[in-house]
């Protein structure tokens, strides 16, 4: 494969894996609200029951989109096997993860991926990554597809 033909399969991957992620967000989401309105239709609102299916609903969520995530990851892995190396500065930026533009695509998107979704707070860390400056160039076109997995996570 081109590099041109690997960046187009890895944008589709990483396209799917947004869209499942959304979609997941959007059934938990649905399903906290279903559950809240049955609870305060049998006044149960307050109660530990509806915490506790609450907490199940954010598990389930969870370990959902950490799934995906993973398949993603996986696909990513499979489909860079070859060594496929971006372009780009010579390293050095002041950034809180390691730049190192020697590394293939693949490698630094999970590398940002991973320091952004260590965060406690998904907004945060949308935030954060959006001030990132190096991350842009360091990310090149992954910039806007790690930009679409944070925000459907927050």
């Amino acid at each position: 494969m081109t590099p041109e033909e690997i960046d187009e399969a890895a944008r589709k991957l990483i396209e799917e894996a947004n869209r499942e992620s959304a979609a997941a967000k959007e059934e938990y989401t649905r399903g906290c609200v279903k559950e809240t309105n049955a609870a305060a239709a049998r006044r149960l609102a307050r109660s530990g029951i509806l915490t506790d299916i609450l907490a199940r609903l954010k598990k389930e969520y969870d370990a959902l989109a950490d799934k995906i995530q993973r398949e993603l990851d996986e696909s990513l892995d499979a489909l860079y096997a070859e060594g496929e190396t971006g372009e780009g500065g010579s390293g050095g930026e002041d950034a809180p993860y390691e730049v190192d533009y020697s590394l293939p695509m693949r490698e630094r998107y999970i590398t940002v991926k991973n320091y952004y979704l260590s965060y406690d707070d998904p907004q945060a860390a949308l935030d954060d990554f959006l001030e990132d400056e190096v991350a842009k160039d360091y990310l090149g076109t992954y910039y806007s597809f790690l930009q679409e997995l944070l925000a459907t996570m927050t």
